[in-house]
């Protein structure tokens, strides 16, 4: 119990040290010791359960308030609704800790920084007011000075000026003991103030707020030089810089402003917003004012003109050179200008009370959206308390709902028992049925591949009987007409006619054989088609339309001898990476088949070719007008031996090396469709690669 209640300690301890490092502004303390705090913090045990050294709630709080505090101190244009409604949760949180007066400020702090930054200045105030009788109370005098440091800030925001100085002349009393950054941010917001006083009532050079003003920043830059604080520095330099230039010396403004030069201040420079622009707006505004020519004067017009492209981040540079101009536009001799500066501050000041406006629609909008959400919650309350009620009442209908389902689970689970024996019997004459039907289905096949095998051996045999028939009757005239002449040989002298007759003779028989013979080797190397290997071909890239049009060259003179007109649509060139010489060879069927049988009879022939690229494919559609195919021969077309005109023309063969051909070396699919008489159409449909 001793270390649980050392661990808290030491827990509260490091989370005070980090809220001090906080209200100093040491910004890279407090985000160290933050993740040193993160990196120790001892949530759970090492076997995966709670320790017994867990972060008290109030400190996981804590350490939830000072990262978003941490955040909002990194980056000053942090600022949504999101966060403002995680603040206000963290703030209703620590209200309902008891006797924790510092998270509460720290909350209320958070709060504050972020309604100032959504421009709800009069609530951030009340939530300063509240943390500051907070850390007041809990006599921490660094943190109070510290909220008061962030109630000036917000007052100079929300241009309550006069507060804001009366504000700063009761801080100053104590200045002895206030951090030398918070006291350098008091400073700056009350020469702020002063500033927009005199500005605003157009005091002359000379006047009391111009002189409090540069006083403020004076003593401002005098703590900041002491303490080495070197951001401090340069702030209060840029803006003394620019209060001389405006209503003072340029000797003194040229002082600041080569304070500015020195190296180091400059890589300073680069880390602050506006800093260059504003460096270069003092040094135009001493120029004009020692000067005092029109050139001087339009340079600083021009500047004023490349400032309104600048972001919202350094728009303040414009309007203090919009005050400069105001101010001066009269002794440069250009009152329009300074109309213009007038014009365009007072526009600035309009959209900003817009922007107010604004925030503070959106913050009425949101506080009505909260509390319908807390009607909703109420109303969600109420509502689950019904259901706890209609719950318990649910619950014991299924008591009893059980007692009767358990009763019957006896039953089920005796007729289950009946019903897997029953589906055990039934399994087993469903495998014995499945065995008698493999074994019908393999006798099947068989007939089916004797019958295939039948008919391509009839048809083989049909079609080489007519060429070996005449190649053998040609042979036997050959062999007649040799022993003829043998015989004629031994009577004695030839006469010349009947060399000449027998000579002829034998040509012509000669002539036959060899056409029989060339007629049955074309059908045996067709049939050796059917069973050839897809890839025999080597793939190649080749331009599908170029083979196309090719092709049909080649079968233009057959065309022409038919009367047959060709409508071709094709594109330019679609690239293909496939079997060249197989689409080729697919297209002189197909095209064979048209002239052959398809447009044979047609009174007026008509060939279409259509081909479509597709992304990945291309469909190629060959169509003619011809005499079409009967719905019963359509299904058998591309059977081996299967002919319409079987021992008139052709093998039947022709289409079944087609679809070979389709299917397996090119990789797609082939499909027909006819009726008598309305023609015919081939469609492929081919991958590209």
């Amino acid at each position: 119990m001793q270390n649980m209640l050392l661990a808290k300690d030491s827990h509260r301890s490091s989370l005070l040290a980090v809220q001090l490092h906080l209200a100093r502004m040491e910004l890279p303390a407090a985000m160290s010791a933050l993740r040193a705090f993160a990196v120790a913090r001892p949530d759970k045990s090492s076997d995966g359960g709670s320790s017994n050294l867990d972060l008290a709630p109030s400190n996981e709080l804590f350490a939830q308030i000072l990262d978003l505090y941490t955040r909002l101190r990194v980056d000053v244009n942090l600022a949504n609704s999101g966060l403002l409604e995680q603040a206000l949760e963290m703030a209703r949180s620590a209200t309902l800790l008891e006797d924790e007066p510092l998270i509460e400020a720290a909350a209320l702090h958070v709060l504050a920084l972020l309604q100032a930054r959504m421009q709800m200045h009069h609530g951030a105030l009340s939530q300063l007011s509240r943390a500051l009788e907070l850390t007041e109370g809990a006599k921490e005098e660094e943190l109070a000075d510290c909220i008061q440091v962030s109630r000036a800030t917000v007052m100079a925001l929300g241009e309550m000026y006069e507060d804001l100085l009366s504000l700063v002349e009761q801080m100053l009393v104590k200045r002895g003991r206030m951090a030398p950054l918070s006291l350098h941010r008091l400073l700056g917001s009350a020469a702020t103030a002063c500033f927009v006083l005199a500005d605003e009532q157009m005091a002359p050079a000379g006047a009391p707020l111009w002189l409090r003003c540069k006083a403020l920043h004076e003593d401002g830059l005098n703590v900041a030089q002491q303490h080495g604080l070197a951001a401090s520095a340069l702030v209060s330099h840029l803006n003394l810089s620019f209060i001389e230039s405006l209503v003072g010396e340029t000797g003194q403004a040229r002082l600041h402003l080569d304070a500015l030069a020195d190296p180091l201040v400059q890589q300073l420079c680069e880390q602050f917003r506006g800093a260059a622009l504003g460096i270069e707006l003092s040094r135009l505004l001493i120029e004009w004012r020692e000067q005092a020519t029109a050139e001087a004067w339009q340079a600083l017009l021009a500047y004023e003109v490349e400032l309104r492209a600048q972001n919202d981040a350094t728009k303040f540079v414009r309007e203090y050179a919009l005050r400069a101009i105001a101010r001066h536009g009269q002794d440069a001799g250009d009152a329009a200008a300074a109309v213009r500066a007038s014009h365009s501050l007072l526009d600035i000041y309009r959209q900003r009370m817009r922007a107010v406006s604004s925030t503070l629609s959106n913050a009425m909008q949101d506080v009505v959206d909260l509390q319908h959400t807390r009607l909703e919650n109420e109303q969600l309350t109420r509502q689950g308390n019904r259901l706890e009620q209609s719950l318990a009442a649910r619950n014991a209908e299924l008591s009893q709902t059980l007692a009767r389902l358990q009763t019957e689970a006896s039953i089920r689970r005796a007729a289950e028992a009946a019903l897997q024996q029953a589906n055990e019997e039934l399994e087993a004459r469903v495998m014995a049925r499945t065995q008698e039907l493999e074994q019908a289905l393999r006798a099947l096949m068989q007939q089916e591949k004797q019958l295939a095998l039948g008919r391509v051996v009839v048809g083989m045999a049909h079609e080489l009987n007519t060429p070996l028939g005449n190649a053998r009757m040609g042979a036997s005239v050959i062999h007649d007409r040799a022993v003829e002449l043998e015989h004629w040989l031994q009577e004695g002298p030839l006469r010349r006619q009947a060399l000449s007759e027998t000579a002829s003779s034998l040509q012509e028989c000669s002539s036959l054989v060899d056409r029989s013979l060339e007629s049955a080797t074309q059908l045996i190397q067709r049939l050796k088609a059917l069973s050839s290997d897809s890839s025999q071909e080597a793939a190649q890239d080749f331009d599908v339309c170029l083979l196309v049009r090719d092709t049909l060259a080649h079968k233009q003179p057959r065309l022409d001898a038919a009367g047959i007109k060709c409508d071709l649509n094709l594109p330019a060139r679609l690239l293909m990476h496939g079997a060249m010489h197989a689409l080729g060879d697919v297209l002189e069927e197909l095209l064979d088949n048209v002239i052959d049988h398809g447009l044979k009879q047609a009174s007026q022939p008509l060939l279409s070719l259509n081909l479509q690229a597709l992304p990945k494919s291309f469909d190629l559609t060959i169509s003619d007008n011809g005499c079409g195919i009967s719905a019963e021969a359509l299904p058998r077309i591309f059977d081996p031996f299967f002919s319409g005109q079987l021992g008139r023309s052709g093998a039947g063969l022709g289409l079944s090396v087609v679809r070979m051909l389709v299917e397996e070396l090119l990789q797609g699919r082939i499909s027909v469709r006819s009726q008598i008489g309305q023609g015919t159409t081939v469609e492929l449909k081919l991958p590209l690669n």
